[in-house]
């Protein structure tokens, strides 16, 4: 287990009404370890004001959210516990802490807010008129500098294709990992043999684009492609890296995974 994590506060004094609050939340990390922050739905009084925010310190790992109170007083919070990811796949939701915190007025102690004089109206801004002479002087020499580059780019003919090696592909064993265990590497490896095979052949898509944005990326640029069997294949591929998976569909997984590569690669 765990040992007792730390959350703390960066407030030298009771926050106000509408300040940044920074919830943070340390605990060590084992060597390898990834953290990956839970989502919070705050309500009432209080609200998240962006995501939380990961950091590393030594050899500790610091969750922080950014909270804001729209009342004073006593407000008790209950923070999610992150995930930790080890270095060996294994994952462990750590459990949720109740904090307490003060928030103070901005109004004047004792006053009633009914009996407070409106600020007064701002006064006009005065407007800086300036000058684009110095704009333009500033594009003017950027190209005058830019002229001779673009001259010798444009007169140094067509590039060269370069020629490529080509490496043979290396087939992991995963029928050896997944007898020894070895599920969440399985899955792992496959889909990113799958993730890896798009992006190759479907030039501006980012290797890392979630499954459902890559679905839709696939079903308006390759409609005959079987977008819908990919994503079934990378959701469920993807659970079995943080679920525990019988061995047999972990493998029927990467099959699968293996004859979409091959059905692509030969409509391409």
């Amino acid at each position: 287990m765990m040992p007792a994590l730390l959350l703390a506060l960066l407030q030298a004094a009771n926050p106000t009404v509408g300040d940044t609050i920074w919830i943070e939340r340390r605990l060590p990390l084992p060597g390898g370890a990834e953290v990956r922050p839970a989502p919070w739905a705050l309500e009432g009084n209080l609200g998240l004001l962006g995501r939380p925010v990961v950091r590393r310190d030594g050899g500790d790992a610091i969750v922080a959210y950014p909270v804001v109170a729209w009342a004073a007083g006593t407000h008790q919070l209950t923070v999610p516990g992150p995930v930790l990811i080890r270095a060996d796949g294994r994952s462990d939701t750590l459990p949720t802490v109740t904090r307490t915190i003060e928030v103070a007025s901005v109004l004047p102690e004792g006053a009633e807010p009914e009996r407070i004089a409106p600020q007064p109206e701002a006064g006009i801004v005065a407007e800086r008129i300036t000058s684009p002479l110095p704009i333009l002087f500033t594009l003017l020499l950027a190209g005058a500098l830019f002229a001779p580059v673009a001259w010798w780019w444009l007169r140094r003919g067509p590039p060269m294709n370069a020629a490529r090696p080509e490496f043979p592909p290396v087939e992991l064993p995963l029928d050896e990992w997944s007898e020894a265990g070895e599920h969440r590497a399985v899955a792992v490896v496959a889909a990113r043999a799958l993730r890896r095979t798009i992006t190759g052949l479907l030039p501006g898509t980012a290797p890392g684009l979630v499954t459902s944005r890559l679905v839709r990326v696939l079903t308006e640029q390759r409609p005959q492609w079987p977008a819908e069997e990919i994503g079934t294949v990378l959701r469920a591929l993807e659970a079995a890296e943080f679920a525990e998976h019988p061995a047999a569909e972990v493998v029927a997984l990467a099959e699968r995974a293996g004859r979409l590569r091959q059905q692509l690669e030969g409509a391409a």
